[in-house]
C-alpha cells in the first residue's frame, strides 16, 4: 500500500519494531503525551505502543508512520492513518506527535502536506478526517492551519487517561477542498524556505 513519502525537509515511512529505541528516546517529554490516549515513560511503555499499533496495522485498522528528518534519518515524531474505511473512501490522520525540538516550525504543515497529498491523490478519498482534545488548543490551531474545516464537537466522546470526560473536536478536508487546501499548504511551504525556519 505504501512505501514512503519525501518532503523537502521531512521523510514520512512506514513504522517498523526497529523504530522503537528512536522512537522512545525523542519521546521522553511529559508535554507531548499531555492530550494523548497513553503516558511513555518507559522503553516497554514505547514498545508497548509500536507493538499495538503494528497489530493494528495488520488488521487493516491503522496505518503507523515515522517521521524523519532527510537530511541525516533522525527521527523526530510519529503519525498514523486511522480509521481506514475503504467502501466510504475516507480515512482520519491521527495519533500525531513530535519531539518538542520541532515544536513551532513548519514540520508538521510539510507532513499534513504529504499525507493529504497522497490520500487524495493517490488513494482517491474523498474524506480525511482529524479530531483532537477540546483542551487541545495548540492541535486546534494547528489543523487550522492546515486548512481542516470545524464540523462540530462531540460531547463525552471518550474516557481521558485520568477518567475525565473528553469532548473531541472534529476537522475534516474533503475532496472539493483539496485544491485549495493545496495551495494553502504550497503558499506556507515556500515562504518558509525562503525563510529557513524548519
Amino acid at each position: 500500500m505504501f512505501d514512503e513519502l519525501v518532503g523537502e525537509k521531512v521523510r514520512i515511512v512506514p513504522m517498523e519494531e526497529h523504530h522503537i529505541q528512536g522512537l522512545y528516546e525523542i519521546g521522553n517529554d511529559k508535554m507531548i503525551w499531555s492530550h494523548l490516549p497513553k503516558t511513555i515513560q518507559t522503553l516497554n511503555d514505547m514498545k508497548s505502543l509500536v507493538e499495538e499499533a503494528l497489530e493494528n496495522k495488520e488488521s487493516g485498522k491503522e496505518f503507523p508512520f515515522v517521521i524523519l528528518l532527510r537530511d541525516n534519518d533522525r527521527i523526530i515524531g510519529s503519525t498514523r492513518f486511522l480509521d481506514i474505511s475503504n467502501p466510504n473512501k475516507s480515512l482520519e490522520i491521527g495519533w500525531t506527535w513530535y519531539t518538542s525540538t520541532v515544536w513551532g516550525t513548519h514540520t508538521n504543515t510539510e507532513c499534513k502536506y504529504l499525507l493529504l497529498k497522497y490520500c487524495f491523490e493517490t488513494l482517491k478519498l474523498i474524506r480525511v478526517q482529524f479530531k483532537t482534545d477540546e483542551r487541545n488548543v495548540r492541535s486546534q490551531k494547528a489543523i487550522e492551519k492546515i486548512g481542516g474545516m470545524k464540523e462540530g464537537i462531540l460531547r463525552n466522546h471518550m474516557i481521558r487517561k485520568d477518567g475525565t470526560f473528553r469532548n473531541s473536536v472534529f476537522y475534516s478536508v474533503i475532496e472539493s477542498d483539496w485544491v485549495s487546501v493545496k495551495n494553502k499548504l504550497d503558499n506556507i511551504l515556500r515562504n518558509s524556505q525562503k525563510t529557513d525556519l524548519v
